[in-house]
């Protein structure tokens, strides 16, 4: 686990119960770990807990954008009913809001997704590649 209540709060107070945030973290983790491809959560990796603590600023800097990002992504699929990157491909919601812009489709049961095609919001993407955390690759072949 990556984020504790507490540590979401500090982010967004009163966003979502404690009840929908452990609902909602481990798609969360699992969407972030994949945009990262797994940049914490590899064996013999970087260590997120280490990093926190670090004498090193920049490690600080780098972990607490990290959990930001994992608390971003809770909102945000909170907000949009989304907890996976099917339910942007599969247009299970009508709406989708990123920060004060919001799509509706006109019909009510049009898709949106983000740029990324991941239930990510794209200020998480933006953070967590100025850390040096988003994984460039090829996603599948």
């Amino acid at each position: 686990m990556y984020l504790t209540y507490p540590e979401f709060q500090s982010v967004l107070p009163n966003s979502v119960s404690n009840d929908v945030f452990e609902q909602l973290l481990p798609n969360a983790e699992i969407q972030i770990d994949t945009v990262t491809n797994y940049f914490y959560g590899m064996p013999d990796s970087h260590v997120l807990d280490d990093d926190v603590v670090s004498e090193y600023k920049w490690l600080k800097a780098r972990a607490g954008a990290f959990k930001r990002a994992i608390a971003l992504t809770i909102d945000y699929m909170d907000r949009n009913s989304v907890v996976d990157s099917s339910d942007l491909n599969n247009g299970s919601y009508s709406s989708i809001e990123i920060g004060r812009t919001t799509l509706q489709s006109a019909n009510g049961g049009g898709s949106s997704s983000t740029s990324s095609g991941f239930a990510v919001p794209d200020e998480v993407l933006s953070l967590l590649g100025r850390f040096g955390m988003r994984y460039g690759g090829v996603a599948s072949v």
